[in-house]
């Protein structure tokens, strides 16, 4: 692949270092960089053991099973009608500001694409919710809820993927899958599916291979090794190519940042052991970079080997280290967004 220079800049997200307590080393400096990155907000590292700690509590993995399993059965299944009924008049009464808010994305018109806006608004509903001006169907669903999560109950957003297919963001109460946010793939669909998790083949991502193979089916993107960019490799090992030229260096999820800082960059190393980048990419991101965030590498073969020995040697405990990789990448994809990636004849 060549890369070729195109107009304009595309947003990036936005960091207000908030996630930063007042007094943090890195909060100054991390927001002055940050206002240099227009759009929403990114979440930075305070401690990595709480970013590790906070991403993997949003695996799609059940724990204390036989508790939850009962607490399912003697609180949400006598009322599970119910409470499908009342998750579709909470999508029914967000919608409009959803919509209002993002009508498009790059997946289409909403609510394609949007599972993680969707989840966290009927998330955020669901915990305000009362009883009071509900009706009674809606207040039983409610009730049964409450009683469940009083008795340990656990009700939390998971990220996974679904059916080998897709990514998804869904709710999880006690062993049920609830994901209120069915028609974001496909718009035909029920809003609300309801199962039990073990029916929904709803699981982890276990590392970066399987989050390239969703991906480049469910995104049509292509995964190339960063070996241009050596100490943001162990964070953000992919250069990633869309269907339609877009580059970006990534990927730049808590998710997969967690399960590489978790694994001591083993994850990111593993797909980094593979022939150098590709000489045309290579050169035309190095160009572009150049007085950018990151150090640039003189050739690839000299990238991968920087790259590996930087997953070796780099400590994943350090939250500045972290923090500066997610801002320099974020930099960096801002200035790619000026970039088409095209094929080259063989």
């Amino acid at each position: 692949m060549s890369v070729r220079t195109r107009g304009g800049y595309g947003q990036v997200m936005r960091s207000v270092p908030a996630d930063l307590p007042e007094g943090h080393p890195d909060r100054d400096g991390l927001a002055a960089v940050a206002g240099r990155l227009p759009g929403r907000r990114i979440v930075l590292a305070a401690s990595v053991a709480d970013y590790i700690a906070d991403a993997m509590a949003r695996r799609p993995v059940l724990v204390d099973v036989e508790r939850q399993q009962a607490l399912t059965e003697v609180h949400l299944i006598p009322v599970l009608p119910d409470l499908q009924a009342l998750l579709l008049r909470l999508r029914s009464h967000l919608d409009p500001a959803l919509r209002a808010a993002k009508p498009t994305t790059s997946s289409g018109a909403y609510p394609l694409g949007q599972c993680l806006e969707i989840t966290l608004a009927v998330e955020a509903r669901l915990a305000d919710l009362t009883p009071h001006g509900l009706s009674s169907t809606d207040a039983r669903a409610l009730g049964g809820l409450r009683a469940f999560q009083a008795a340990g109950g656990r009700v939390r957003r998971a990220w996974g993927g679904l059916r080998g297919a897709y990514f998804q963001n869904a709710l999880i109460a006690g062993t049920l899958y609830l994901d209120v946010a069915n028609d974001t793939v496909v718009v035909t669909k029920p809003p609300v599916e309801i199962m039990p998790l073990a029916e929904a083949d709803f699981s982890p991502i276990a590392d970066y291979g399987h989050f390239a193979r969703i991906a480049g089916r469910y995104w049509k993107r292509a995964f190339l090794p960063n070996h241009v960019f050596p100490t943001l490799a162990p964070y953000m090992p992919f250069i990633q190519v869309d269907r339609c030229g877009a580059v970006r260096v990534g990927p730049i999820d808590t998710h997969m940042l967690a399960l590489t800082l978790d694994g001591r960059f083993a994850p990111s190393a593993r797909v980094l052991d593979v022939s150098p980048l590709g000489a045309a990419m290579f050169h035309g991101l190095a160009q572009v970079a150049q007085d950018g965030p990151a150090p640039v590498a003189v050739t690839p073969e000299a990238g991968r080997a920087a790259a590996l020995e930087a997953c070796r040697s780099l400590p994943p405990e350090d939250p500045t280290a972290l923090n500066h990789a997610i801002l320099a990448a974020h930099d960096l994809n801002r200035r790619f967004s000026r970039l088409i990636a095209l094929p080259q004849a063989a």
